[in-house]
């Protein structure tokens, strides 16, 4: 733990140092004993003059005491005067060097504590306060350097230990830091505090075998031991020690069965090995055991289905987790709409159409479903289907939601009603109330954008791009789409040029983002870069008639003209085509 460096406390440890008085003390202390020692006595009435280690004692207090009250500027004039007469004095260096810490320079501050420490190498005070410095003004290699001199000087200290760890975590060398703490680990073997902070950087660092190890020693020594075993268990399974994971959450399972974090961690073992019979076994043991209530089954469900919009491999083991729910309750129509969305997620709206259908039958009032059935419908292109499901909602539910005002308006565009879409989305774009959600803003404001460039409206498109590009900067499918069209305005092309590559360098084979990219470069003249671009989208997507009349244009500009004319009847005999 860091303290602020004009806020050290007086204690024996090496990170803290005197205070301003303390520091007085030491100082005068001897010369105090001497002068008593030496003294003479002294004629009632007589005058001695001061002497100059007098006047230096006194401006010493002085500055001191100044130091004390926060009057750093006059108390650095001060020992500025002092070190004119005393440059080899290191308690003066170090008061001077707390004074400029008083006022915020720590680049004065370091320069005269690294000579209190040149003069005095030996003073635990001194090298701490300037380890200190060193890690705020952030030269982590120095304050290494002088916490190693510390623990040297003081062998065992497991608080300056501890302190070196963390400065060699702040230097991003961790091997370095477990080293120190396994060191820390000999002088106390059962040191919660120092086990804790290996493991954190042993699993940063991957080092999953001796994690472990070491989160077997917390365990044995722990009384919140479910939550180790857990992350024991998730070790094991980073690990792939399927088996020992396996068998450390079903331990876990025998002494609370009730526990859905370890039935959670059970079933991706299964996923993640691949191992589906275990996990049909696991999941019927789970949804059989009188602990699960069906609210919990469906919350377990929920939490696979966020998993798998991640994961793909969990898409399949989800829809069988859902399925086994419904087996048990056929009555749910919550329930086929789950597994309609994992379906969706799939890519699979034929699927998700049924379980839409079968949810809306058992539970007709449910605004959610009945958007996912419209979105499934317009997914698969079964517009009427879509418009008809879009007519029940009018008459169920009189105040529509934004995201059937968002569909209503995907689905005009899709049928080609572009103004009527336009309309309708250019209303819900201007309500606070939409764009307080982000996803439902971000579509109205693509499929708007896209509403615009099809009429012709490019300025209106171009300043919706930048605004979903303001709040999703990562949204590569806007990005290409931003870059085309001002391709086609032949407006900022390098800035559309720079749009392009960061599109195609995340999906390098994607034939439309290529073909964006191509017909930039195009526009700025590259024409050869141009050539190999296009052909690559060309090869991978040789159907689509607007790369071939992008490639045959790129062709006629390097003068191929027979490959220009071979492309410009490819690109019309795909157009025609149905």
């Amino acid at each position: 733990m860091w303290h602020r460096i004009a806020e050290l406390p007086t204690s024996s440890s090496n990170r803290r140092c005197f205070s301003s008085l303390l520091l007085l003390a030491a100082f005068f202390c001897p010369l105090f004993l001497s002068a008593c020692a030496s003294s003479r006595p002294v004629l009632y009435g007589s005058m001695v003059p001061d002497s100059l280690a007098d006047v230096s004692k006194r401006e010493f207090v002085v500055a001191s005491l100044q130091s004390v009250k926060g009057e750093y500027r006059d108390a650095v004039v001060r020992y500025g005067r002092l070190l004119s007469a005393q440059p080899s004095n290191a308690a003066i260096y170090y008061a001077l060097s707390k004074a400029w810490v008083g006022l915020g320079v720590l680049d004065s501050a370091r320069i005269y504590s690294e000579k209190s420490v040149l003069l005095n190498p030996g003073n635990k005070f001194y090298l701490g306060f300037l380890a200190t410095l060193s890690h705020q003004l952030r030269d982590y290699g120095r304050a290494i350097e002088l916490y190693r001199r510390l623990a040297a000087i003081e062998p065992g200290n497991a608080e300056l230990l501890s302190t070196l760890a963390i400065e060699y975590i702040a230097a991003n060398q961790p091997e370095k830091a477990i080293a120190v703490f396994q060191e820390m680990l000999t002088l106390d073997p059962k040191n919660e505090t120092t086990l804790v902070q290996m493991l954190l950087i042993e699993i940063k660092l991957d080092h999953y075998q001796d994690a472990i190890g070491t989160l077997i020693k917390l365990i044995e020594q722990g009384d919140e031991k479910e939550q180790l075993r857990l992350t024991l268990g998730e070790l094991y399974m980073q690990n792939r020690q399927y088996d020992l994971a396996s068998k450390t959450f079903h331990e876990l399972l025998s002494e609370n069965q009730g526990s859905v974090p370890a039935w959670l961690a059970l079933f991706e073992v299964s996923v993640q090995s691949g191992n589906h019979p275990a996990f049909l076994v696991d999941i019927n043991r789970y949804f059989n055991t009188n602990q699960v209530t069906l609210p919990q089954k469906i919350e377990l469900a929920k939490l696979f289905l966020v998993r798998a919009s991640r994961e793909s491999s969990f898409l399949d083991p989800v829809i069988v987790m859902i399925g086994e729910i419904i087996r048990r309750h056929p009555d749910h129509g919550k329930l086929y709409a789950l597994r309609g969305i994992a379906q969706m997620q799939k890519q699979e709206a034929a699927a998700a159409l049924i379980d839409f259908r079968k949810a809306l039958r058992l539970d007709p009032g449910s605004i959610e479903i009945w958007e996912e059935f419209v979105t499934a419908a317009i997914i698969k292109k079964e517009f009427r289907l879509a418009a008809e499901a879009l007519h029940n909602v009018k008459i169920r539910f009189p105040v529509r939601s934004l995201r059937i005002k968002v569909l209503e308006g995907e689905l005009f565009f899709q049928t080609g009603k572009l103004k009527k879409a336009a309309f309708l989305l250019e209303k819900v774009v201007h309500l606070k109330k939409a764009q307080k959600e982000k996803n439902l803003y971000l579509q109205a404001c693509s499929t708007l954008a896209l509403c615009y460039d099809t009429l012709g409206f490019r300025e209106k498109s171009v300043n919706l791009y930048e605004i979903i590009l303001a709040l999703e900067p990562d949204n590569i499918v806007m990005m290409n789409n931003l870059a085309y069209l001002l391709s086609v305005q032949g407006k900022e092309l390098s800035r559309a040029k720079e749009l392009a590559l960061k599109v195609v360098a995340r999906e390098p084979s994607n034939a439309g983002y290529l073909d964006t990219l191509g017909w930039v470069l195009f526009r700025m003249g590259e024409f050869e870069e141009a050539r190999k671009v296009l052909e690559k989208a060309a090869e991978l997507d040789p159907r689509e008639a607007e790369i071939a009349d992008h490639l045959g244009k790129v062709y006629e500009q390097l003068g191929n003209m027979e490959k220009a004319l071979e492309m410009k009847e490819k690109a019309k005999k795909l157009k025609v085509k149905p």
